[in-house]
């Protein structure tokens, strides 16, 4: 290879890596109200989300959607806005995210991941998840095609304290159970409109030490009934009760 073509190849890369860090260390120098006003002015939306099950509680949240606002590169200045708690990423469909964006969001102030029919790599969302320094962290699923090797990442996450998962999910029981054999300090699990888990995955979810409140809602192979022997079943094995959402208010079939 031709010398001068390599110190070009060279100069190119050496450029394109001080580029990136400049860019980086720009967006760290920005204030939280300066990276708020430079994303919501491309149709980001900012504004305040109740995380409370049955309390009120209010925390700094941001939407990105797939729907043409989201620039490469924008992870980065989300994930630096250091009072935000809650990421909602919605509708449409991302790109791959970048090695620096997944790097920056793990080590974010983010303590929940809220995703609604969006297409992206999962995968990434999970490593996100696994990083993020949050005592209780919360996954909120709905309306996408979730898999078994993604809630399998998903039990990974150390401090997993909240998970939901919502229409469109295609997980198994397989996938299921192992979820259920890693996610040992979950605490809330709700899971609605379910396709294709059966009473194998109630019985796994037995596995789950330290649950507090579950919400099991329509799932198609699982009735209320046996609903109610895996609540029974929960609470016998661990001594202590167990707030269940399992009888759906548009169903006839009632306690």
């Amino acid at each position: 290879m031709d010398y001068s073509f390599k110190l070009s190849i060279f100069f190119l890369i050496t450029f394109g890596f001080s580029h990136c860090s400049s860019a980086t260390a720009r967006i760290a120098s920005m204030s939280d109200e300066e990276l708020i006003q430079e994303l919501t002015s491309r149709s980001y939306r900012y504004y305040r989300q109740n995380i409370g099950h049955k309390t009120q509680e209010l925390v700094p949240a941001l939407e990105m959607t797939g729907k043409g606002n989201y620039l490469p590169g924008d992870l980065v200045k989300v994930c630096s806005i250091k009072k935000l708690k809650f990421l909602d990423i919605s509708w449409g469909k991302l790109p791959e995210f970048s090695e620096e964006e997944v790097s920056v969001c793990r080590n974010s102030n983010i303590n929940t991941l809220f995703l609604k029919g969006i297409e992206l790599k999962n995968s990434q969302i999970c490593e996100i998840a696994k990083g993020l320094k949050a005592p209780k962290v919360r996954i909120d699923y709905d309306n996408i095609e979730l898999l078994d090797t993604d809630i399998e990442c998903f039990s990974q996450v150390s401090n997993l304290d909240t998970f939901i998962v919502g229409s469109g999910a295609k997980i198994t029981d397989e996938g299921m159970c192992k979820f259920t054999a890693n996610a040992k300090n979950l605490t809330f699990l709700r899971m609605d409109d379910i396709e294709y888990l059966t009473k194998k995955s109630t019985d796994c979810m037995l596995n789950l030490p330290s649950l507090k409140e579950v919400m099991l809602l329509r799932w198609k192979k699982v009735p209320e009934n046996q609903m109610e022997k895996f609540v029974s079943a929960y609470e016998a094995k661990y001594k202590r009760k167990l707030d269940a959402d399992i009888y759906d208010p548009t169903s006839y079939e009632k306690p």
